[in-house]
């Protein structure tokens, strides 16, 4: 006997199967439960989200259709309506349960989702960065939105977000639910849908990794955490080595700094400024400061012992000069001096 909440799960997916919007289809994702949807959402043709492949994980429990069921983009976009950690989108009804009536169908729940992406609300975005961007660069938000896009075709592709493939090493997350989830069977959509045996919760926290925004500045980021002390995922989520990445991104900040303020000549260092003034010193010397020259050594011709007796002859004569000069001045006679 199947509850009332199985039974009406049950009906919304006969008439999604039946008669299903454009853009839009739903499934349950195993054969033992009717709880667990996987829905595919297309973007809007004439919107910048045109293109886009949306995955979208629906969880109903027993008091559905009393209240909504738990809606989570598993591919998320880059929407100031949708949470970039968690892929909740931000729909009256679905967060004020006083809101949900019990004839809001699942039609109308993935309608809603299907519009939100191509006409966001500004008032209270969840995701601000996205709101600003949209507000002041609609030309970036726009950018933002193809490569959103592209990325969703290549998730539903069975591919990785990213442009270059990951190796095998993939960084597994919750390892017991991986295991369990995918050991269940699973129900195909059509003969051309491609079943991934990826849980939701692996994706969703790797999709959160690459992310471009947070939901608050001290957000953390689990994916990153988790690569944090492992150079190798570090390298295959980087899709380069991590020392090229650093020279690619110094080179582009060299190039921006040139193209914003010219290029000047870049400050030297501590020890060309050293060098340069000592060279500048040495040359100074060489200008300034003539050689020195050593004494002249003496010459092995001059006999010291035989010269000495001229210097001491020559001391002689000196002092007997000294003596005369002294006894002429003592015999001058004062009187006649001081009569010329």
């Amino acid at each position: 006997m199947y509850s009332r909440a199985h039974l009406l799960i049950e009906r919304e997916f006969k008439i999604l199967s039946q008669d299903s919007p454009w853009g839009i289809e739903a499934w349950p994702m195993y054969d033992d439960t009717i709880f667990e949807w996987m829905a595919r959402i297309k973007g809007l043709q004439g919107t910048p989200w045109e293109g886009g492949i949306f995955k979208v994980y629906i969880k109903f429990d027993e008091h559905y259709n009393v209240r909504p069921p738990q809606v989570l983009f598993q591919t998320i976009p880059f929407h100031p309506n949708v949470e970039v950690s968690t892929g909740r989108p931000c729909i009256d009804f679905l967060d004020d349960y006083s809101l949900w009536q019990e004839n809001y169908s699942m039609s109308m729940l993935l309608l809603s989702l299907q519009t939100l992406l191509s006409y966001p609300v500004l008032k209270n975005a969840v995701n601000p960065e996205a709101a600003s961007m949209l507000q002041t660069s609609p030309v970036s938000y726009r950018q933002m939105t193809q490569e959103c896009v592209a990325a969703s075709q290549r998730v539903d592709a069975g591919g990785s977000p990213q442009i270059r493939q990951a190796d095998s090493h993939a960084v597994r997350f919750d390892q017991e639910e991986a295991l369990a989830r995918s050991a269940r069977p699973t129900r195909t959509a059509g003969a051309n849908t491609r079943v991934s045996k990826l849980s939701f919760d692996d994706y969703h926290t790797t999709w959160c990794g690459i992310a471009t925004s947070k939901t608050r500045p001290d957000a953390i980021n689990p994916f990153l955490e988790t690569i944090r002390g492992n150079p190798k995922l570090q390298e295959i989520h980087l899709g380069v080595p991590r020392e090229e990445l650093e020279d690619q991104m110094k080179k582009q900040m060299e190039e921006h700094s040139i193209l914003m303020y010219g290029k000047f000549k870049s400050q030297p260092s501590v020890e060309s400024v050293r060098d340069a003034k000592i060279a500048n010193l040495e040359r100074m010397k060489k200008i300034y400061f003539p050689p020195r020259q050593s004494p002249l050594p003496p010459r092995e011709d001059i006999d010291i012992g035989k010269s000495l007796p001229a210097l001491q002859a020559n001391e002689s004569n000196w002092e007997k000069e000294v003596d005369d000069l002294v006894n002429w001045t003592n015999n001058l006679d004062s009187n006649a001096i001081d009569a010329t």
